[in-house]
């Protein structure tokens, strides 16, 4: 499974806090690049941590796993990140 090639689906806890979402995207720069994100432009109450899903372009799956390990190493990763991959039928 390491060298399957296909994008992402991920789901991340993270801090509502200022930077954040450039942390992320750092983690991923070199392995791949983000197609898509949604995190909340402003949460209704502050809580501790919110949800930021994101689809990446095409990468093999062993790129994908270092950059995740990267992300969950963050001081503002709540969770540890959930993948999912997007199949081409």
């Amino acid at each position: 499974m390491e060298r399957h090639r296909g994008a992402y689906y991920v789901r991340l806890m993270v801090v509502d806090r200022p930077g954040v979402i450039a942390d992320v995207t750092a983690a991923l720069r070199d392995r791949t690049g983000v197609a898509g994100i949604d995190a909340p432009a402003r949460p209704r109450t502050r809580r501790p941590a919110v949800p930021v899903v994101l689809v990446t372009h095409e990468t093999e799956e062993a790129s994908m796993r270092r950059a995740l390990d990267r992300i969950a190493s963050l001081n503002t990763v709540v969770e540890p990140p959930h993948m999912i991959r997007i199949e081409t039928l």
